[in-house]
């Protein structure tokens, strides 16, 4: 009996090991089979470099006006080339053009405004920069689109400038709300009148987009105005100012704010000895 039980085990292992042996095999038989895919490395597609337009040419270089764009060309081809960009550049952007004129060398095209917006156009050769790094120029052009668009104001055309007239610098056009006054307009304007600007007291005016010097400020707003007054004391500097803010009510001017402050050297012309400085801020 024991012998019978033996065989019984000793078949039943050697059918077992036999068994998982051809297991084995078939499983190595069909894996060889298996065509498993390739690896393949992730395809990246290179950045493209975006060009800038760069105006070589004086004659591409056009002026605005409530719902006009102006240029000069002193030959047909001129003429063609500045027609040609600028009649683009307005059907681009959804306008209408009423009329192309030529008058003598001035070219004007007339467009209809578009949900009550104009062309306007800023160029950034008074701001402070190294005129010879393009880098440099490209990315104060960008800022300052950027700044344009955070306040609703659409950029529609951003150019280099590399002409004889000018310094190397930038040209943005951009959309905004046409006004009978220009001076009322809501634009990218540069105040610049030589004198330190008292940044505090217009702040709340106009949004200003970059304090560039001391003197020298780009903002978005209204046109400011701006004069300084010599006065011997404060008592005649608070004179001085109520005659200027009667000037700008007569004018129909708004007054915005002003500082007195004393003068770093005193001077004195003929009887009179100047100690403070008056700074008037107003909207023209």
């Amino acid at each position: 009996m024991k012998k019978l039980l033996l065989s019984v085990v000793f078949v039943s292992s050697t059918a077992f090991a036999a068994e998982n042996e051809l297991g084995l095999v078939d499983f190595n038989n069909v894996k060889s089979e298996i065509n498993t895919p390739a690896v393949t490395e992730p395809k990246v597609i290179q950045p493209t470099k975006t060009e800038i337009p760069t105006i070589t040419k004086s004659h591409l270089i056009a002026n605005t006006s409530k719902k006009i764009i102006i240029g000069y060309a002193k030959t047909d081809t001129e003429y063609k080339e500045f027609t040609d960009m600028y009649t683009k550049l307005l059907k681009d952007n959804g306008f209408k053009i009423s009329e192309v004129k030529k008058d003598g060398e001035m070219i004007m095209i007339t467009y209809l405004a578009h949900d009550e917006k104009g062309v306007r156009r800023f160029i950034g050769d008074a701001l402070t920069y190294n005129g010879k790094d393009d880098a440099e120029i490209t990315k104060l052009m960008n800022e300052t689109a950027a700044s344009l668009e955070s306040n609703g104001m659409k950029v529609i055309g951003k150019y280099l400038v590399k002409v004889e007239e000018l310094r190397p610098t930038f040209m943005i056009y951009y959309l905004t709300d046409v006004k009978d006054a220009q001076e009322n307009e809501i634009r990218l304007r540069l105040l610049n009148k030589g004198e330190d600007i008292d940044y505090e007291l217009i702040e709340n005016s106009v949004n200003i987009i970059r304090k560039d010097s001391s003197f020298k400020m780009l903002y978005i707003g209204k046109e400011l105005g701006f004069v300084s007054k010599l006065a011997a004391d404060d008592a005649s500097a608070k004179q001085k100012l109520d005659e200027y803010k009667k000037f700008l009510k007569d004018n129909k001017k708004d007054f915005i704010n002003y500082k007195i402050k004393p003068l770093d050297e005193p001077f004195t012309s003929g009887s009179v000895t100047y100690n403070v400085l008056l700074n008037i801020y107003f909207f023209q």
